[in-house]
């Protein structure tokens, strides 16, 4: 079945940690594409947020200079407790995503691209995430502070933690 639960989506990434990387985001967004062109809408936005997820992870670990894998615990313990401004930031890009693979497959440009170069409008959709994720970030003085703090929080845990831990592959 679908990962529904946060716990389910950690427990799944600590089993499978080499998913945790840009390429894996990349399928996701095109299966987004694939499932919204077949009205599957129920699967496609289940597939949009742990798509989101992956993009979520991999930003942290680029604006704290570490692998992936090595920080995508400190993501989920931030959307399972809750953290003022994270979860709601992590919400809006899940629906500004969702809105945009609905918008772009209903153009007919889409339909064009998708049978002529299919990596095309992954690399566009890819590449409107990071920025969407990018503008949050930037202009939420709230949710900058967050990330702040969790840039700090994670910097600390990967410096107390020198068990094979830091890669996240218990």
């Amino acid at each position: 079945g679908m990962l529904g639960r946060w716990d389910d989506s950690q427990r799944f990434l600590c089993d499978h940690p080499y998913l945790v990387c840009e390429e894996t985001a990349k399928y996701l967004i095109l299966w987004c594409f694939h499932l919204e062109a077949e009205q599957k809408r129920a699967l496609m936005e289940q597939i949009a947020h742990q798509a989101v997820v992956m993009q979520f992870i991999i930003e942290m670990a680029r604006s704290c200079n570490v692998d992936p894998r090595g920080c995508f615990r400190l993501f989920f313990q931030k959307a399972k407790v809750r953290e003022e401004g994270y979860l709601e930031a992590f919400k809006s890009e899940l629906e500004a995503f969702i809105s945009r693979v609905r918008i772009c497959s209903q153009s007919q440009g889409f339909q064009a691209m998708s049978v002529q170069n299919p990596s095309v409008y992954t690399v566009y959709v890819c590449i409107d995430i990071k920025l969407s994720i990018l503008h949050l970030l930037q202009n939420a003085n709230d949710q900058q502070g967050c990330i702040n703090r969790s840039v700090c929080n994670l910097n600390s845990m990967l410096q107390k933690d020198e068990e094979p831990k830091m890669m996240d592959t218990v």
